[in-house]
């Protein structure tokens, strides 16, 4: 069984990696476990046989690790809301919001012109100060996680990101927002 690793970065650069040999699959495994620190390190080191690559992390917009395997185990716990890609050009359901749950598209926008859509899917939080919590924190969190449809998971460097934009409204913005409406 093998894995591939893409990584973007703010220069809008791609680069895939595979790998088949089980004890090199392990062991990237294994440091998933700290995936929160994965943007806040100095380098990401990349080595094979021929070359070895040096990533500044905090240059990278996103990672994908595509496997068909269970990462679960792996991972650190990240709640009950789900996040999976949206592949291009797929078609999405519309956007449902209701006192208990959301399920909506969010379109996440990158230094250097990357970007990606997303699913989400959850318990909607039943306070408002929650609610706006979770707005104004967006881009404070270490790591933002999501499913590949294929298998595997997607992790978004918050710190790149320049903007977020939710196929929903908010009932109520946090004091200072803004209300101004598309051109």
């Amino acid at each position: 069984m093998s894995i591939t690793v893409t990584i973007t970065t703010t220069a809008n650069r791609t680069r895939r990696f595979t790998q088949s040999d089980e004890a090199c699959i392990q062991s990237l495994l294994d440091t998933l476990s700290r995936v929160g620190q994965l943007f806040s390190n100095r380098t990401l080191i990349i080595g094979s046989g021929q070359e070895t690559e040096i990533f500044s992390p905090t240059s990278i917009t996103r990672i994908e690790i595509e496997t068909t395997r269970d990462l679960s185990t792996c991972l650190p716990l990240h709640g009950e809301t789900q996040l999976t890609l949206i592949p291009a050009g797929s078609p999405t359901p519309a956007t449902e919001v209701s006192e208990t749950l959301f399920s909506g598209q969010v379109d996440f926008f990158f230094e250097g012109g990357d970007s990606v859509s997303i699913w989400l899917s959850g318990p909607r939080p039943s306070g408002t100060n929650e609610r706006l919590m979770r707005l104004t924190r967006l881009f404070e969190q270490p790591v933002l996680m999501y499913n590949l449809p294929a298998g595997g998971i997607g992790l978004m460097n918050p710190n790149a990101m320049t903007r977020a934009l939710i196929a929903a409204t908010t009932e109520q913005l946090p004091v200072g927002s803004w209300q101004l409406n598309p051109a």
